[in-house]
């Protein structure tokens, strides 16, 4: 065979960046595929979220502010119930006061002295984690009632586990209020908004890889070994 046969036989540049490019725009399209199925089953996830029944009592309770009403009443009712010590709601804005947020919780200036922690340094779901970490910690916590909007849930139990290993999340969901006004599928608004937290989930599970949401039920003293 003569070197001209052979270099005929070879692939030329042409047919390599052809493969090369057929090959990216598989990979692409995989990758949009995968997201897009993510992002249903994100969806649908959230849309099944409930809080548990009964509720079991855990060491604390933790409540995460923003979008989403619901979520300081929720917690306080969870204290006046007695499934938790304590109360710790992280992210609360710095121009709502102390007595505002007592207002909203409707406790007793006792209970809320004594059992209510209020932190104003978060910003974000991150912060978030951290704050409630160290909140739980110093208070030897093993155990917190988790309470935010549903689709919040997952990124939030990412960032606490995260921040501190071994805690027992026990998710309290609670669900977005739908306005009068908002058409059957929900509206753009919402559909904006569940695209972007599933983006900030993705920017989170890339941070953490290999995290998970967590929600571990405390273990019954009955089951405990001595």
């Amino acid at each position: 065979m003569t070197a001209s046969q052979r270099e005929s036989k070879s692939p030329t540049k042409r047919q390599v960046f052809g493969a090369l490019f057929k090959l990216s725009q598989f990979l692409i399209s995989f990758a949009f595929f995968l997201i897009l199925f993510g992002f249903i089953f994100f969806v649908f996830i959230i849309s099944r979220a409930a809080p548990p029944d009964p509720v079991p009592k855990a060491d604390g309770i933790v409540v995460l502010t923003g979008t989403g009403g619901g979520r300081l009443e929720t917690g306080a009712d969870l204290l006046k119930r007695d499934l938790g010590e304590q109360l710790l709601i992280t992210g609360v804005n710095k121009s709502i006061s102390a007595d505002e947020i007592q207002s909203i919780l409707q406790l007793s200036d006792e209970m809320f002295s004594c059992c209510v922690t209020l932190d104003y340094e978060a910003e974000n779901t991150f912060e978030n984690g951290k704050e409630t970490a160290n909140w739980a910690g110093a208070l030897a916590y093993e155990s917190i009632l988790l309470v935010t909007s549903s689709y919040h849930m997952p990124r939030a139990q990412i960032e606490i586990s995260t921040a501190m290993e071994g805690i027992r999340i026990i998710p309290y969901p609670v669900p977005l209020e739908q306005k009068i006004d908002t058409p059957w599928w929900g509206g753009a608004e919402k559909w904006k908004g569940l695209a972007r937290e599933y983006g900030k989930l993705l920017v989170t599970y890339a941070r953490e890889p290999g995290k998970r949401p967590k929600s571990k039920t405390p273990i019954p003293e009955s089951e405990k070994t001595p």
